[in-house]
């Protein structure tokens, strides 16, 4: 937002200064990004009489012009290429630049004038153009002035060409500093100037009027369009505005057009509330405020034709759509150089429909700004005497018939409580003394002071006062955030240690990065195509219902395909070796149970308790892509057993002295190589998943190297906890007995492991798989397993006859079960 100085001077009837003011726009909130001092280069410029003319004596084009800058003599001579150069005596004065003024060359620079020769004539000085002394971009002739008098200084006779432009950083919740009032009305809070917002003149008196002069209006929506305020002016004549009102508009960014349309940016500058004028001679009465129809054609003033959307609210008059409420007029409503009469509309309309029209067309209007923002619906009637006043005075004119005032759906003022002891606690600083001359000067009016605390009614042009909290705010921030003293919190001492998932959480992340994991932080929403390349199916999954885009509007149902991305993209980098983890919640939706609040039955039981239809568990994902760590050999990829070494080196901590199983039974999560893969469990309750990549996975995210991957559930790790036994370590020697079992292929050499171990007796330690053989002499579709039992007593030393016999007990047991042979 572009701050005119010179403007906010007027406003408040005060001279501050302006690093006094940016100072306070600074202390109040409002940030402020620039200052530009414009104009300074023109004090030496002068306005001057033309006395005479002569062309130029070798130079065709080229005119010698002698003017009366207010000095003694005949006056100064220059050359002038100008076509519009006033006849001597004329009423009309020129802006002349003497040597040593500044001027503005073609290419926007700076440079300081001197004597020179011109075609062989010498030039002592310049006659200037606007866009020469920087007060706009004509350059089609000389810059005419009435009403001063020779030798007066061009800033003497217009002081509002010199300004101070300051740029602040406006946030959209401060709707009201989108106008030079509401920042005025800031700076004399912060600055402590008495301040009152200055009086509305009305246009010209209504005259009588015939037919053509009324105007009708037809609100069809209140909801849309709560108020809607209109006057018709008479007899303007189109033309360009003064000098001051084209500078200063395009000094803030707005250019210059015609003078009613710049009166009505003017007054949205001012008060933050866009006007638009209809050509009323183009319009068949009524104007209608209406939602529009499905495919309704509308052609907006920059030429795009648009098919509108029924959530479009639209002016429309009886035939047709003239404009695309608070966003842009349309093409054959608007003022032209043949406009007489104007109807001036003045409304506020709903900030979200506004939006979402913008945003349907990718307009982005100054009016859409304020309007999605929202306005000041209680100053809608002064911005529309302020502009139909300001137009009678650049376009002359005069009001014709009464103004128009349809508002359907009043608003009641928001009336808040402000308690001085909240304040004291909020704060941490004593209510200061000016508490009421601070909300006051904001506008916001004290009904009632209370013993202790104030009621107040909150004006509408700060919609973002909603609570108490925001009157402390305000209060806090206009006295000064500096002024609020420095002290230490009481802090009451906590517990020692964190509790709950955090500590289970900030544990899994020491012994992950302690095994050489990396921790990766993915986004809670994904993909579709993310989701799709894991091979999760699309109807299980959660949707959001306002995505803020395609790629981020799914909740993730696992950690998995956020890492598999991280593993493609580091691909894609050339860093094939990717040691990854994740510990966060994925989001499922709860089967058999719909969301919602729940009341009481007729049997008068207790109502459920609201639960959302989603649950959110934690989850440690680990993905091993690439190949594995080795030294001085041929490099291969991780494979099945490295993920699974991860996931027992993570449980032996988490888990405690539970040790995992793996098994091959149960459903693969979809991104699992089918046959690649185990369910991990702990005392025999499912923990999670350890599997290599499915192949499909792998081709659709061009992973080119081995990938293995295992997610777990925190909370079934943590529920499967059991501390370690310290036991006294036995003096005795293990005795080790081999014995090798002809086996069928699909016999899982885990389950033969633990029918070993738990029919070889309480002295057996443990049961390794050492060898496995395939060979001709095998039958078919059998292979050989070796297996090491070992024995040990804490006791004595055991006996070769004790430990062939418990191994026997342990090979019969493996024959009945499985069929196996001993070798």
């Amino acid at each position: 937002m572009l701050i005119s100085y010179k403007w906010l001077q007027e406003i408040l009837g005060a001279d501050p200064g302006v690093d006094a003011v940016t100072s306070a726009l600074g202390r109040g909130g409002l940030e402020v990004d620039r200052v530009t001092h414009v104009g300074a280069a023109l004090r030496p410029v002068v306005l001057a009489s033309v006395v005479g003319t002569r062309p130029h004596p070798s130079k065709k084009g080229l005119t010698l012009v002698r003017v009366d800058a207010g000095g003694a003599g005949e006056g100064v001579e220059v050359v002038c290429g100008a076509q519009n150069v006033p006849e001597p005596g004329a009423r009309a004065l020129v802006c002349y630049a003497p040597v040593g003024a500044q001027v503005v060359d073609r290419t926007g620079a700076l440079v300081t004038l001197t004597e020179k020769a011109v075609a062989g004539v010498s030039s002592a000085g310049m006659l200037c153009a606007e866009d020469e002394l920087g007060l706009g971009s004509s350059h089609e002739g000389l810059l005419l002035v009435e009403g001063g008098r020779p030798g007066q200084s061009l800033l003497d006779w217009e002081p509002r060409l010199e300004d101070w432009i300051i740029e602040l950083s406006v946030t959209p919740n401060r709707p009201d500093a989108l106008g030079h009032l509401g920042v005025a009305r800031d700076v004399a809070a912060v600055l402590g100037i008495p301040f009152q917002p200055p009086a509305v003149v009305a246009a010209p008196a209504p005259r009588a009027s015939g037919d053509g002069a009324r105007a009708s209006v037809e609100v069809r929506d209140g909801a849309r369009c709560p108020r809607y305020d209109g006057q018709v002016i008479e007899g303007v004549r189109v033309g360009p505005s003064p000098l001051w009102a084209r500078v200063r508009l395009g000094r803030l960014g707005v250019r210059p057009i015609t003078n009613i349309v710049d009166a009505t940016n003017l007054v949205m500058l001012e008060r933050g509330q866009p006007l638009h004028a209809f050509d009323l001679d183009t319009l068949r009465l009524p104007v209608e405020i209406r939602m529009a129809r499905p495919g309704e054609e509308f052609v907006a003033l920059d030429g795009q034709k648009l098919s509108l959307n029924e959530d479009d609210l639209v002016i429309a008059d009886a035939d047709r759509v003239v404009a695309l409420a608070g966003v842009i007029g349309g093409a054959d409503s608007g003022v032209t150089a043949t406009t007489r009469r104007v109807f001036l509309e003045s409304a506020y309309f709903e900030p979200r429909g506004i939006r979402r029209s913008a945003r349907r067309y990718g307009f982005h209007t100054e009016a859409s700004h304020r309007f999605e923002r929202e306005v000041d619906i209680s100053g809608v009637p002064l911005s529309r005497d302020r502009g139909s006043a300001l137009i009678c005075e650049l376009a002359g004119g005069e009001a014709a018939g009464e103004p128009i005032d349809a508002y359907v759906a009043p608003r009641a003022p928001r009336r808040l409580t402000l308690r001085l002891p909240r304040y004291e606690r909020i704060i941490g600083a004593e209510v200061p003394a000016r508490t009421r001359e601070i909300l006051e000067t904001l506008g916001i009016a004290i009904v009632e002071q209370q013993a202790d605390g104030l009621l107040v009614e909150v004006p509408a042009h700060r919609p973002d006062i909603v609570e108490e909290i925001d009157l402390i705010e305000e209060v806090a921030r206009v006295a000064g955030y500096d002024k609020i003293p420095s002290r230490l919190p009481h802090v009451a001492a906590a517990p020692a240690g964190a509790k709950g998932d955090y500590r289970l959480r900030r544990r899994v992340r020491q012994i992950c990065t302690g095994i050489g994991l990396h921790e990766a932080v993915t986004y809670s929403f994904l993909s579709p195509q993310e989701l799709k390349a894991a091979r999760y199916d699309s109807a299980s999954l959660l949707r959001l219902l306002n995505p803020l885009s395609e790629e981020k509007s799914v909740m993730r149902p696992s950690l998995v395909p956020g890492l598999l991305t991280v593993a493609q993209r580091s691909q894609r980098y050339n860093v094939p070796r990717v040691r990854l983890f994740e510990v966060s919640q994925v989001f499922l939706a709860r089967e058999g149970e719909a969301g919602g609040a729940h009341g009481a039955d007729g049997a008068g039981q207790a109502p459920r308790v609201e639960r959302p239809p989603v649950d959110e568990p934690t989850r440690i994902a680990v993905l091993l892509a690439g190949p594995r760590d080795s030294y001085l050999t041929r490099p291969e990829d991780v494979d099945f057993y490295d993920g699974k070494g991860v996931v027992e080196a993570v449980l032996a901590e988490l888990a405690g002295s539970v040790a995992p199983a793996f098994d091959l039974e149960g459903e693969p999560p979809p991104w699992a190589h089918p046959r690649k893969g185990a369910r991990v469990t702990l005392d025999g309750r499912a923990a999670g998943y350890v599997a290599e990549l499915h192949p499909d996975v792998r081709d659709a995210l061009e992973i080119t190297s081995g990938a293995v991957v295992a997610e777990l559930d925190l909370a079934a790790v943590a529920a499967a906890y059991r501390a370690p036994v310290a036991a006294k370590p036995s003096r005795f020697p293990a005795m080790r007995h081999d014995v090798a079992l002809l086996l069928p292929l699909d016999v899982p050499a885990g389950q033969v492991i633990e029918v070993l171990r738990t029919t070889a007796g309480e002295r057996c330690e443990k049961v390794e798989l050492f060898d496995r053989y395939r060979g001709s002499e095998l039958p078919a579709g059998t292979h050989s397993l070796g297996f090491a039992l070992w024995f040990r007593s804490p006791e004595r030393t055991l006996t070769d006859d004790e430990v062939d016999r418990w191994t026997k007990a342990a090979v019969d047991a493996a024959k009945a079960r499985f069929g196996a042979q001993q070798r």
